[in-house]
């Protein structure tokens, strides 16, 4: 699973987590019955208290996203029972973030654009490659436009 923390940012981590996970099962980059990485792996990886991961997962299951499977943990759930999409005003937000990123790195609208475009346009199993493979000003970009689809930094 790729997931992507920022300690920096205004939102708290426990969002930003849920958000992207919920983004990559929405998406379909984790497919109905994938499991998810135990909660005491998940939260060392990431450096997060057990207990933020747990309540991560606790909301994705009352959404209807992932589903305890007992001792195979948690995995995603059917199509069918996802109960929440992502909301209207992630993608805006996501944008907005990109915008200002590509600002601040002095990039050109057309940049800024074709990052996207590269984004949307791998396939999700050469995205982990693609922002590994870039320079340093267009991978912070890259790695920001990428989060619209699916976070950028693997476990």
């Amino acid at each position: 699973m790729i997931v992507s923390l920022d300690p920096a940012s205004p939102v708290p981590l426990f969002e930003q987590l849920r958000a992207q996970i919920t983004r990559l099962i929405v998406s379909g980059e984790m497919a109905p019955g994938t499991r998810l990485p135990a909660i005491r792996h998940l939260a060392a990886d990431l450096e997060l208290a057990r207990g933020t991961v747990a309540k991560v997962y606790e909301t994705l299951a009352r959404d209807g996203l992932v589903v305890s499977a007992g001792r195979a943990g948690t995995v995603v759930a059917p199509v069918h029972q996802h109960a929440r999409a992502l909301a209207p005003d992630e993608l805006a937000q996501a944008a907005q973030g990109v915008a200002l990123i590509a600002r601040q790195l002095g990039l050109s609208i057309d940049d800024a654009q074709r990052a996207i475009r590269t984004a949307l346009a791998a396939p999700s199993a050469a995205r982990e490659a693609l922002s590994d493979s870039l320079a340093a000003p267009s991978a912070a970009l890259q790695t920001t436009s990428a989060a619209l689809m699916t976070p950028s930094t693997a476990l």
